[in-house]
């Protein structure tokens, strides 16, 4: 008996159970928790009618009896161009460009507050998908052509519209992507949309003569409505439920909310450093891009050394091939440096990073990386599956950021850090644990 089956034979934890398909048994019966389950919508309590020059506004609400699964709300509305069917418009990204400003609230607590929400759901929500996630749903849920145009189209793109088109898109809201069901009765949802300030950063300019005569930025968005299930849930269990919130009980949300900053960034420096002395009481995760002069606010991730610039279309050009190499960079909260002992200074490092604090693989290339998604990350947490294990600076530690070897193409770096809380839910109403 070799080695290996010696200490296989002695394994002290016995044996193991019986093979999956050699167990014939009935699987026990599930508690009778959920009496049903309904698909609903919710319609704007403001204009459900939104145009660049008049009403940008919505505000829908998700309330009731029932209990909602956050996981399954999605916004929905039909965009048309309005100067005829001859012109037609054209979207730099998805659905969710549109959307300057995003607040979600409850009983009067705001949970979150995105400023630039289309450029946040641009990075969280396309850009770190995986290849099976971005072609699953946007070739019919969004503006993307889900076929590809050439053998080295390796994502959808975006495509014309010159009629009205119906999309949706999910919400990134921190209570939404807890995983946990939402008990509307106690802590009701309010949702409102701002649409972009600026309508280059959503739909794309004629350039030309040609462009005017088919293209144009006058566009509105027409019945929008929350799509989302409900689940009302048996009535012995639901009693349950609000008898310990009557108890003075409380019900626990753990969430992972965002806080995004813009800083400028001086055109032509070569070295930066900016600095926050945010009080966090559980810092997961930062995460560091940069936008130039001339691209959209929504869709440009160049890297700053990136002489090429925005160049989102041309997937196989060779150009790619000429991006400068990346900046340094290093993290600092108090005398903890991230990276130890040396910043971050190659491409490569840069995605392992990103990947890290992801968990995941995103559909992005090497060229894409480096023209249109290039991402800083530094992930925190001390066991990377535990968010309560992040970093605290309630004690006054400055966070720090230093970048070197600039080429000086960007002028705007964007912050986000990403940290821990939790939404408990009282009979008395709702407070945000941060």
């Amino acid at each position: 008996m070799s080695a290996l089956e010696s200490f296989i034979a002695s394994n002290p934890s016995g044996e193991g159970p019986i093979n999956p398909a050699l167990a014939y048994e009935l699987p026990a019966p599930s508690t009778a928790v959920v009496d049903r389950k309904q698909h609903c919508r919710a319609y704007p309590t403001s204009a459900s009618s939104l145009t660049m020059s008049g009403t940008k506004n919505v505000r829908i609400r998700l309330g009731g009896e029932d209990f909602i699964d956050g996981s399954s709300v999605r916004l929905q509305y039909t965009i048309q161009a309005l100067d005829g069917i001859v012109k037609a418009i054209m979207p730099l990204t998805g659905p969710w460009g549109v959307w300057q400003q995003a607040y979600c609230r409850s009983s009067g607590v705001e949970l979150d507050n995105i400023p630039y929400y289309n450029r946040f759901h641009q990075q969280y929500g396309w850009n770190h998908l995986t290849r099976e996630e971005q072609f699953g749903s946007v070739g019919i849920e969004g503006f993307h052509v889900a076929k590809a145009r050439d053998e080295n189209a390796f994502k959808p793109r975006v495509g014309i519209l010159n009629k009205p088109f119906t999309v949706m898109h999910r919400l990134h809201f921190a209570i939404l992507g807890s995983g946990k069901l939402i008990p509307t009765k106690y802590a009701p949802l309010e949702i409102e949309l701002q649409m972009v300030n600026n309508v280059d950063d959503f739909l794309k300019k004629p350039t030309s003569e040609a462009e005017a005569a088919v293209m144009t930025q006058n566009f509105a968005l027409t019945n929008v409505q929350i799509l989302y299930d409900a689940y009302v849930l048996d009535e012995a269990v639901l009693s349950s439920f609000y008898s310990s919130l009557l108890r003075n009980k409380v019900m626990s949300i753990p969430l992972l909310s965002a806080a995004q900053i813009m800083h400028p960034l001086p055109l032509g420096a070569t070295s930066f450093s900016l600095s926050s002395v945010r009080a966090f009481s559980r810092l997961a995760q930062v995460w560091v891009t940069f936008s130039g002069p001339e691209g959209s606010l929504a869709t440009d991730f160049r890297s700053p050394n990136d002489l090429q610039g925005n160049n989102g279309d041309d997937a196989s050009s060779d150009l790619y091939l000429n991006a400068g190499s990346p900046p340094t960079a290093r993290l600092s909260i108090g005398p903890k440096n991230w990276p130890d002992p040396q910043p971050i200074a190659s491409a490569a490092e840069y995605y392992y990073m990103m990947i890290k604090a992801l968990g995941t693989q995103p559909n992005i290339s090497r060229q894409e990386f480096e023209h249109n998604a290039f991402t800083m990350a530094w992930d925190l947490r001390k066991n990377p599956g535990d968010s309560t294990t992040a970093i605290s600076t309630r004690s006054g530690d400055q966070i720090s950021i230093f970048l070197d070897n600039l080429n000086g193409v960007c002028n705007k770096v964007w912050v986000t850090c990403i940290f821990f809380g939790v939404c408990a839910i009282r009979e008395s109403g709702v407070t945000l644990l941060t």
